[in-house]
Parts: C-alpha cells; structure tokens; sequence
C-alpha cells in the first residue's frame, strides 16, 4: 500500500510524458512530411504554445475556485479533447490550413494538462499519501526516451500519420490511469475556508499577495529562453564546430540521462536542502550549462556542457512543483502550478523565435553569448527573489 500511490502516479506522469515526445519531438517529422516549411513548423509551435500560456492560469484559477476537487475531470475533458482533435487530424491530414490548425491546438491543450497532472500529485501528497514525486517524475523522462525511440521506428516503417496514432492510444491509457487514481479516505470536498478565501480575488490579488514568487516566474521565464535556444539549435552548434547529427543525438541522449538520478533522488536531496536552495541551483546549472558552450570548441567539452542536465533541467523538473507547492498558498496551488508552467511555455516561445533568427542574423557564437546573457539575467533575479514569498499555511 506504501508503494502503491507512487506506481500510480508514475504511471500518469509516464504516459503523459510518452504522449509529449509524440507531439513535440516528431512535430518537425510530421508537420514537414505534410508540406510545411521549418518557418512554417515553428510558427505552429509557437501559436499553440502562446495560446497555452494564456489559458493555463486562466483554468488554474477556476480549479482552484472549485468548492471540490475536480482535477480528475478537468483533465479527463482535455484528454477527450486531445482524443477527438487527434481523429480530426487523421482525416484531414492533407488539408493544409487543418492540419496547422487541429496541431496548434494539439499543442495547446497538451501543455494545459501538464499543471493538472501536477497539481493532481500535491494534492494527494498534501493530504498524506506517501508518493515519491521524484521518482515519478523520472519515470516520465524515461518514458519520454522509449516511446521517441519506439515511434522513430513506427514512422520509419510505415508513414508519419503513427505521430497521431500513438497520442490516441497514449491518451486511452491516460484516461485509465487517472481514473483510478483515487484513494479511500480521503475527501474530494475542500475546506470550507479554502472556497471563502477565493472571493479575495482573481489573478491580480495573486500577484498583489505573491510578489516574491511573481519575480521568480518573470526570471524563470529567461532562464528557459536560453535553455529552449540550447535544445532546439543543439544541431547548428554542434555543427559550427564541426561535428553532425550522430554527435548532436548523443549530446541530447547524455542530457536527458543525466535528468534520471537527480529525479530519482529528489526525496534525498529534500532532506538535505530546502527547496528554495533546490530551485535556485536548478537555475544557475541551466545558466552555467550555456557559459560552458560559449567556450566549447571540442566534443568532450559540449558532452560535459551537456551533463550539466544533472543539475540543471533535471533538478528544475522536479524541484520546480515542490517549490510551487510550498511557497503558494493552499488556496492557489493549481493555479501557481500554472504559472510555473506558463513561464517554461513562454520560453519556449520566444527560445524557438528568437534563436532561429539569431543565428540566421549574428551566427551560432553570438547567439550562445546572447543565450547566456538571458540565463544570467534569469538566474540573478530568481536567486535574489526565491523564497522571499510568504510561506503557505495550510487553512
């Protein structure tokens, strides 16, 4: 029964992690097999990321409003969305306009169903059920890495329509996995002085109450410019100094390696760290990752940039909800949750816009110096604002 609600919760995170690296690792293959241009695909990704960074504290907030828990069907709706725009897809698959409209909106919606996820795990922790969120979230990292793997050979033999087929299988089995995460005991009806507090206010009572966090959010977001330039343009750097797409794949297979023992020894860490010291170490590791590629002129200097992950985006993964989940009050955890995420999608907006036209306009060099630039602005005003939000007591 201890072990339980983490195999559980693993499951969510790893299917849900799976159905990501079909929609935004294999955007470039099937939105290029269906006629699209590179510009073409970025401005896919960047429509339907922008769209979720506006809607995702907009639907944090009204979970949070909920005099009951309704996390569970919040996502179960999404995951029936992405079902049904996923058939649409299929079948207008050589329409131009729908198919950049019906993936834009795939991405949408995935990206608002990653705070649920999120906050569906602190609730159930909050309330004293022994769950491992460390572990569970690597396991999504793993997850990640199969079905990438194991769909790159599904289009390779047959055609690149499996993108699409495997985010509805990925998604019935999601809808399973969050239906039965339930457990005996525990009631879905909030306290009552959780509900009274939501009359304070909507999203500018937050930011008047949470400023300390709200700094944090608008830090992170150039910090995850720079580390979204760094993943999407690893293959032109890498190539500037000479190397190709085998030394590029295995940087980027090191990276996500190097994620799992951070997340699989997360609960070790806590004991050792606060979350606040966690979450401003993620931040210097992602700056200090770029520093290191503005001097890299050899492959094993880019692999050790590479293995920064260890502390860097693999720490922020984990730590990053944690860190949510103890510096917002109990009120708005889904929707700070949301904004977390909002500030990652902002990133990666702007990380895909920006970069591209950097390199195009000033060369890789100057693009990595610039990247650093915004990671180092990031990361000072995450580390100067980190923890001076008042800590959350529970009503």
């Amino acid at each position: 029964m201890k072990i339980r609600p983490t195999i559980q919760f693993s499951g969510i995170q790893g299917v849900f992690w799976g159905s990501f690296a079909s929609l935004f690792a294999f955007s470039s293959v099937y939105l290029l097999a269906k006629g699209f241009t590179n510009s073409q695909v970025g401005y896919v990704m960047a429509a339907g990321s922008g769209l979720s960074a506006v809607l995702q504290p907009m639907l944090g907030g009204f979970v949070d409003r909920s005099p009951k828990l309704i996390l569970h069907k919040t996502i179960l709706v999404l995951s029936l969305v992405m079902m049904v725009l996923s058939g649409l897809l299929l079948g207008a698959s050589n329409v131009f306009w729908a198919v950049a409209l019906i993936y834009g909106l795939l991405v949408t919606f995935l990206q608002m169903i990653t705070p649920l996820t999120y906050a569906l795990g602190m609730f159930f922790m909050s309330r004293g059920v022994p769950i491992n969120f460390g572990i569970c979230r690597g396991i999504g990292s793993v997850t990640y890495a199969v079905v990438a793997a194991v769909l790159g050979v599904l289009v390779e033999r047959m055609n690149e329509d499996m993108v699409v087929v495997s985010v509805i299988v990925l998604y019935v089995l999601f809808i399973v996995v969050i239906t039965t995460f339930h457990f005996p005991g525990i009631s879905e009806e909030k306290r009552a002085t959780e509900v009274q507090s939501k009359e304070q206010g909507g999203i500018a009572a937050f930011i008047r109450e949470n400023r300390g966090f709200c700094m944090v959010l608008f830090g992170n977001i150039f910090v995850f410019i720079s580390h979204n330039i760094l993943n999407n343009y690893l293959f032109q750097i890498v190539s500037y100094h000479g190397f190709g797409s085998k030394e590029m794949g295995f940087a980027s297979s090191l990276a996500a390696m190097c994620e799992l023992p951070t997340l699989f020894c997360l609960s070790f860490f806590l004991k050792k760290f606060s979350e606040v010291t966690l979450f401003r170490v993620a931040a210097i590791f992602i700056f200090l990752k770029n520093l290191v590629l503005c001097f890299a002129t050899t492959l094993p200097v880019i692999y050790f940039a590479m293995s920064m992950q260890l502390l860097g985006y693999g720490l922020f993964a984990g730590i990053s909800v944690i860190y949510v989940n103890e510096m917002v009050d109990v009120t708005n955890r889904t929707r700070g949750q949301a904004l977390m995420t909002m500030t990652v999608t902002i990133g990666t907006v702007f990380g895909s816009l920006l970069g591209g036209n950097f390199i195009d306009r000033l060369g890789v060099p100057w693009t990595l110096w610039i990247s650093a630039g915004m990671a180092l602005f990031g990361m000072v005003v995450v580390c100067g604002f980190a923890g001076k939000n008042r800590r959350n007591k529970e009503l």
